[in-house]
């Protein structure tokens, strides 16, 4: 009994002894020896309130109220700081002699990111010692192989978690400062070791949109670069979800990202649509080489038609130069036109298009000022609503007693046409348009601001026209070789066009008819064939015929 007596009292006392080295041994004596390699290895000044022992749930140390400050040109508030970062080591292990650390967890960690009015991140220069802060983005480093991401993969660690963080993006760059935070961050690394493949989840609340992220999958497997074989992520963006693919070798990488389908309405950004769209079977490969982004391959499908494209983008500017190309087949024009604005007019059938474009950022005075490119558009079997181009050209001759099988819709067959873009307009060339009644060309401009200043020329068939000239005299100084050729000018906007005749076109006609009469009696008054007296007669009925009366 007394023996049994003696091993408690023991044990009680191990155990109080265990307990109470938290308050014994004072890590912060040892702050001189491991905080320098901390500063080094990241290039940021950091301060440490606290550190102690922990004995409970598991073996390890505390860091209470740590802080990493950020890059001086950037001021004097902190990149990061956190209420506490706990790091667990396993028992048997240490029992042994050697550290092996089991859990590393990141308590209310707030971060700020911010792009300075140079378009440069705070983020540039982490682990990259001696490196001055670049001017212009275009210098901006490329985070070191040898920064945090190195340190990650040398700890060793079964398990690395964030608790209740904030993220912090300013953007400082733009004409209106803007800023975006996640909130509630929460974060998930299982086995952080070299030669092993690492499993992640994370999930946030992205502010000012309200909107839930999340990511898994896995990264790896993990090496003393930055290089990683192979990387499989789902993302989810509130209700629309990408997979993502893809592999990482120094500064390059190259990723596979799809979806199978995103709706508009859903993403964290305002598009200059009248209605959400459904993009569906969105495939997109890109490969990226230091600040060139190259996207190899485009495809999704849209109102029913196939959109395919590629092109090249340059990151390190304000506005960022690109070029690119892009097919589209089968597209439904209606509900396209219908989904970017409610107009007066709206143009229906299956449309294909060739374009090639590139410019310099992607906002509208940027995309104004420096989007050039060229493009072929075809549209077959289709209708344009709200206006009948025949229409509006019998009411500008006055004509009555013609009737249309349609008076508020232009049926065609065709349309194809030839655009130029430059400096905000849309310059249209070779415009030809077939229809039953008539066949159109012409050409003008449309203005990004929805301008226009069209003009067509309306070449009406032998029938109609023969049936608008008996009831119009106007009507027959367009007539040419037994058609009627009618000048239209459409001018005003997009939404509220406007039409008339060309006169100066039709005093053009009436020109030449007139110098084609005169050439006709003028022949045969040399050939002999016609008399003086009779050019009186001719005059009359000539202009009989011209004016009807």
């Amino acid at each position: 009994m007394k023996i049994l007596i003696g091993l408690g009292i023991l044990v009680v006392f191990m155990v109080a002894a265990i307990l109470s080295l938290p308050f014994i041994i004072d890590l912060n004596k040892y702050q001189d020896q491991y905080k320098p390699l901390i500063e080094e290895a990241l290039n940021r000044k950091i301060q440490l309130q606290d550190i102690r022992l922990t004995i409970w749930p598991r073996i390890g140390a505390r860091v209470a109220g740590f802080t990493v400050l950020d890059d001086p040109a950037f001021g004097a508030t902190p990149f990061t700081s956190l209420t506490s970062l706990d790091v667990g080591v396993k028992l048997m292990p240490l029992l042994s002699g050697k550290v092996e650390v089991e859990e590393i967890t990141i308590r209310a960690p707030v971060i700020t990111v911010i792009k300075n009015k140079n378009g440069v991140l705070n983020v540039s220069t982490i682990g990259r010692a001696g490196v001055e802060l670049p001017e212009t983005p275009s210098r901006a480093p490329i985070p070191s192989t040898e920064g945090p991401l190195k340190i990650m993969a040398l700890l060793a660690v079964d398990r690395v978690s964030i608790v209740g963080g904030t993220l912090t993006y300013r953007d400082l760059s733009a004409a209106k400062p803007t800023e975006y935070v996640l909130q509630d961050m929460k974060l998930l690394l299982h086995s952080i070791r070299l030669g092993q493949t690492p499993s992640l989840h994370f999930s946030a609340l992205v502010q000012p949109f309200n909107l839930p992220v999340t990511l898994e999958g896995t990264f790896g497997p993990l090496k003393e670069t930055t290089d990683i074989d192979s990387i499989h992520l789902q993302l989810g963006l509130g209700k629309t979800d990408f997979t993502i693919a893809g592999k990482t070798v120094g500064q390059n990488a190259t990723v596979n990202i799809s979806s199978p389908v995103i709706n508009t309405a859903n993403l964290p950004m305002t598009l200059p649509l009248n209605k959400s769209v459904d993009i569906k079977d969105l495939r997109i490969a890109v490969e990226v080489k230091g600040q060139e982004a190259k996207l190899t391959a485009l495809s999704f499908q849209l109102f029913d038609g196939q959109v395919k494209g590629q092109g090249t983008l340059i990151a390190g500017s304000a506005a960022l130069p690109f070029n690119s190309t892009m097919t589209i087949q089968g597209l439904q024009l209606g509900p396209a036109l219908d989904a970017v604005a409610a107009t007066q007019v709206s143009i229906s059938g299956t449309a294909g298009a060739d374009l090639a474009l590139q410019g310099r950022g992607f906002s509208m005075p940027d995309l104004t000022k420096s989007l050039e490119g060229t493009s072929h558009v075809a549209v077959k079997d289709g209708k344009i609503e709200g206006v009948n181009l025949l229409q509006e050209a019998i009411s500008i001759l006055k004509v009555a007693g013609i009737s249309l099988d349609n008076a508020k819709a232009t049926v065609f067959s065709t349309i194809e046409t030839d655009l130029a873009i430059k400096q905000g307009i849309i310059n249209v060339q070779h415009l030809l348009m077939d229809s039953h009644d008539f066949q159109a060309t012409g050409g003008g401009t449309i203005g990004f601001d929805q301008t226009l200043n069209l003009t067509m020329h309306l070449n009406l068939s032998q029938d109609l026209s023969q049936k608008i000239a008996g009831a119009s005299p106007a009507a027959k100084l367009a007539m040419k070789e037994g058609r009627l050729s009618l000048p239209l000018i459409i001018t005003g906007t997009v939404q509220a066009p406007s039409y008339g005749l060309d006169s100066k076109a039709l005093t053009g006609k009436i020109q030449e008819q007139v110098k084609e009469k005169v050439k006709e009696v003028l022949g045969d008054l040399l050939k002999g064939s016609t008399k003086p007296d009779d050019l009186k007669q001719k005059g009359q009925d000539f202009l009989k015929g011209l004016l009807g009366r």
